[in-house]
């Protein structure tokens, strides 16, 4: 849905990604007090990441072996 308006989705979500465990590993770096803070941040946003890339593999899986029934199907009917 979203991907279908938007197809350079999965590029800005990765640059979106990357600053944020850039700038949060910097700020653990410099303030020490707020360091596990920080961690999490970075912990959050990989996983955040990971989880919405996982459904959209899962669909290009599922169009995939359809795509393959479907030429199945034709080639029987050839026969």
């Amino acid at each position: 849905m979203l991907f279908r308006k938007f197809p350079y989705r999965d590029e800005v979500l990765a640059a979106v990604t990357v600053i944020m465990v850039i700038g949060s590993l910097t700020l653990a770096a410099i303030d020490e007090k707020s360091r596990p803070q920080f961690i999490e941040l970075t912990k959050f946003a990989v996983s955040t990441y990971i989880g919405l890339l996982i459904p959209q593999s899962r669909s290009n899986d599922t169009d995939s072996n359809s795509n393959k029934i479907d030429e199945q199907d034709e080639d029987e009917k050839h026969r």
